[in-house]
């Protein structure tokens, strides 16, 4: 038998082909032939359109035994009158003389659950190991992406079980530009302060800033990255009074795990800033459980 193996249903003509079965009909008769002369249909229907070469033909239905040409030319000759060409010698295979044969006529591939009325929609079917090609593309694909967006640098030393998070850009209650300079600002002190705390992974703020452009989420870009928490908050500005909201969330559940606000005179927000960043970092380091790189939450003061 031909090697290659499928389920496909093929219909050219009157007649339609079953490559599960091994059986050929001309509407719902079994059309008879003999073993051999089905193998070599099966071969040139499954290559529809391609020329076939002798060689390739016989070893594909004769793959263990070694015959003459006279034996194929038998099964071409077989299934020409089965086919019943109208008198069209080739209308459905084709010679081409010292090379081999071709299936010309047109051949529509059919869903086999549905019966032959029901045209598939879809690619020819494809033989497994063109499947099995796929699937090793895929892999290597998701590997390569692994390795080009997840695996750290060979240069980044971190603890088993380290917690990697994001500073989110906290949000201004105002539009003005000097709520949005606080903001900016005090996100880029609390992320260095976060970084000083040693056995934790900080996403860098560029990647924070690519993927808000790119519309993402922050909880899908804390999926995406594989992130453990997220850390974000709010600026509230008055003419006088500076409030900062900050949380911590679980990336993976989006459950709140910490929460507090700060609150000073603008007048003194420069002084305040750097003061409140380095008691948040030592908040998130202390419900992380990891070490510290400042003193006892409640004394910020440098």
């Amino acid at each position: 038998m031909p090697p290659s193996e499928t389920n496909c249903v093929y219909e050219f003509g009157p007649f339609r082909y079953d490559a599960g079965q091994r059986l050929l009909f001309r509407g719902e008769t079994v059309v008879p032939l003999v073993p051999k002369a089905i193998d070599t249909l099966h071969v040139l229907v499954e290559r529809h359109g391609r020329i076939v070469d002798k060689a390739d033909l016989m070893k594909l239905v004769w793959p263990d035994v070694v015959v003459e040409e006279v034996g194929l030319a038998r099964n071409i000759s077989l299934l020409r009158k089965a086919l019943e060409a109208d008198g069209a010698e080739e209308a459905y295979i084709e010679t081409i003389p010292r090379r081999g044969y071709r299936f010309i006529a047109r051949v529509t591939e059919v869903d086999p659950a549905a019966g032959s009325a029901a045209r598939l929609a879809l690619p020819r079917c494809r033989p497994a190991w063109r499947w099995l090609i796929a699937t090793a593309l895929v892999a290597a694909l998701a590997g390569f992406v692994y390795w080009q967006f997840y695996m750290p640098s060979r240069y980044v030393i971190l603890a088993p079980g380290a917690p990697s998070l994001a500073v989110v850009p906290f949000e201004c209650s105002a539009s003005d530009s000097a709520c949005g300079a606080v903001s900016e600002g005090f996100g880029e002190l609390l992320v260095t302060d976060l970084a000083k705390l040693g056995g934790i992974s900080v996403l860098a703020p560029s990647t924070v800033r690519r993927h808000r452009k790119m519309g993402n989420s922050m909880g899908l870009m804390g999926r995406l990255l594989g992130l453990d928490v997220l850390v974000e908050g709010s600026v509230q500005m008055t003419a006088d009074r500076l409030r900062i909201t900050a949380r911590l969330v679980d990336v993976h559940t989006g459950k709140l795990i910490w929460a507090d606000d700060y609150r000073c005179a603008v007048a003194e927000c420069e002084r305040i800033e750097d003061g409140v960043a380095q008691e948040i970092a030592a908040q998130v380091a202390a419900h992380l459980a990891i070490r510290q790189a400042f003193p006892h939450p409640g004394t910020p003061s440098r």
